[in-house]
């Protein structure tokens, strides 16, 4: 919600020289205060203030080519200035089938251990595929409708996102992503996404998401052949990165989960352009009932997710998390630890994500080679 600011009742005004100074020489005073809100208005013989130009500050036309000749004093390799050209755009690869583009890892984007989190992982998956869409002109409006689909009043909606992390990286590093449509139809769109290291080209994630074309008023799932023919051009055909994981994703409830949390209820922040929670809230929801043991000794090294329906603003939900056990009462802890997840609202009555996550142990991911070399 966006709130209006009050103003003090006690306000500056800078005091302008007379046509007849010779000197410039501004100074600030404190008016009076005053019960009317306006205390800024110029007097009648003021100059307007946006003609006022502070001495010394001569603005002209932007010299040409500034921004060129700066990255040339820093001395960068080609390749280097090729990412940082390139970070914040993309380009077409393979006949335009691809699009590529290099991120930056910020600052804000870490998890407590200091790496890039999921979370900021599928946000930058979702930055990728809309800017995709628009580079090859078949982004119209919202979140990636072509053109036909705009007239026919359609969006995308989240259905299946299945995600394989490799290495995660860290603060200020550069990471290459490269997506391409994998398939399309008259009711989805699938791509794929692979993240590569720049400087060692070692591959860190795979990643397929899938959206299914809804009605925006309606919200049920829509067809339109004419959107398959837009984007059927710009599929390419590969083989998926990732075999589909057929493995049925459970439903969960109170009685069967390990652990619950509850009260769960979006923000105003949480809503996207489609004026439903944006699917990339759920994932942070669903690690809330992880065990925290798990968040701390372990990385997520997989994770299927299958959106059932759209949650709104006035929702409530509760997060429920359980060991997978595989119809053993042990772990493999070499082999990692499985979780099944579900979100629904608190009342039980709809459910609206179900998902698995696969964890191993940080020395697996990180440390193993040393502690192999000390055995």
């Amino acid at each position: 919600m966006v709130t209006a600011a009050l103003l003090s009742p006690v306000a500056f005004r800078l005091v302008l020289p007379s046509q007849s100074s010779s000197k410039y020489k501004p100074t600030m005073c404190c008016p009076r205060r005053s019960n009317s809100l306006n205390t800024c208005r110029n007097k009648p013989d003021s100059p307007p203030l946006h003609a006022f130009q502070v001495k010394g500050q001569t603005q002209g036309p932007p010299k040409k080519n500034v921004t060129e000749k700066r990255l040339k004093q820093l001395h960068l390799k080609p390749r280097q200035l090729d990412i940082i050209m390139d970070t914040f755009g993309g380009r077409l690869q393979n006949g335009g089938l691809v699009f590529q583009q290099h991120f930056m890892i910020r600052s804000y984007e870490l998890d407590p251990d200091g790496k890039v989190s999921i979370v900021a992982l599928v946000n930058r998956l979702q930055e990728s595929a809309l800017n995709h869409l628009k580079s090859v002109g078949l982004h119209a409006d919202g979140f990636g409708s072509t053109p036909e689909m705009h007239r026919r009043d359609l969006i995308w909606a989240a259905y299946r996102l299945q995600i394989e992390v490799e290495r995660r990286s860290s603060w200020a590093d550069v990471f290459q992503g490269e997506i391409w449509i994998s398939s399309a139809s008259a009711k989805h769109l699938k791509f794929g996404w692979l993240v590569r290291d720049c400087k060692t080209g070692e591959t860190l994630i795979r990643a397929n998401s899938l959206y299914l074309m809804i009605n925006k008023k309606t919200r049920k799932v829509s067809f339109a052949k004419e959107v398959g023919a837009e984007i059927k051009p710009h599929v390419m055909n590969c083989d998926p990165l990732i075999n589909q994981d057929k493995k049925k994703l459970l439903h969960l409830d109170f009685d069967t989960a390990d652990y619950v949390r509850t009260g769960f209820k979006p923000l105003w922040n949480d809503l996207d352009i489609n004026q439903h929670v944006n699917h990339v809230k759920y994932i942070s929801w669903i690690l809330e009932s992880t065990p925290h043991s798990i968040l701390d000794s372990y990385n997520l090294s997989v994770m299927t997710l299958e959106y059932r329906k759209e949650c709104g603003r006035d929702s409530i939900l509760q997060s429920l998390t359980a060991f997978n056990k595989d119809g053993t009462d042990h772990f493999a802890e070499d082999e990692g630890v499985e979780f099944d997840h579900n979100l629904c609202l608190e009342d039980g009555t709809t459910e609206i994500l179900r998902g698995r996550t696969k964890w191993m142990p940080k020395i697996y991911g990180e440390g193993l080679k040393n502690k192999l070399m000390s055995t």
